[in-house]
């Protein structure tokens, strides 16, 4: 019984094979032609372009940290970066300009003293570029909790920032 069943092909597939049966032998050779030519198009652009747009970005990652890497080796050993200028105007504004610098949309708390910013599902090289551009502003990071949010590359960000 379990034999017999198995054996038994679909009567759609019966249906298709008795159709392209029932064509020319020119009419089977374009439908192969058109059928390899669809399978080269899904194969290129479902396959192909999205594994080559996928390498040239691993590449231009790669290559920013192998300059970023490059960089860290060669500067001198206890480097210290010049001292900013004191930071002018409300402390709250100036972490809110860092942030539009780095178009990061981000939650901002607190008073004239200290400032409280939290940013959700950022790509880190934004947050850390964030951060960076807070010191080199002359504006003391305090305390930095990234945490990774499962996505690649993605993490929420929340600071304390503090006048120097």
């Amino acid at each position: 019984m379990i034999a017999a069943v198995t054996a038994r092909t679909a009567p759609v597939l019966e249906q298709g094979k008795a159709w392209i049966e029932g064509r020319s032998a020119r009419e089977r050779l374009l439908l192969g032609v058109l059928a390899l030519v669809g399978l080269a198009a899904v194969g290129w652009y479902g396959v192909i372009q999205p594994l080559a747009a996928a390498r040239r970005d691993a590449v231009e990652r790669i290559a920013l940290y192998e300059s970023l890497q490059a960089r860290l080796r060669s500067a001198p050993s206890g480097a210290v970066q010049p001292a900013s200028p004191p930071v002018s105007g409300p402390l709250i504004d100036a972490v809110r300009q860092g942030a539009s610098q780095q178009s990061l949309t981000v939650e901002i708390a607190g008073d004239g003293a200290r400032v409280t910013a939290t940013a959700t599902d950022t790509r880190f090289d934004s947050a850390a570029a964030f951060v960076d551009a807070l010191e080199r502003g002359g504006i003391t990071v305090s305390s930095l909790q990234l945490t990774a949010t499962g996505q690649p590359g993605v993490v929420d960000l929340t600071l304390m920032a503090t006048r120097p």
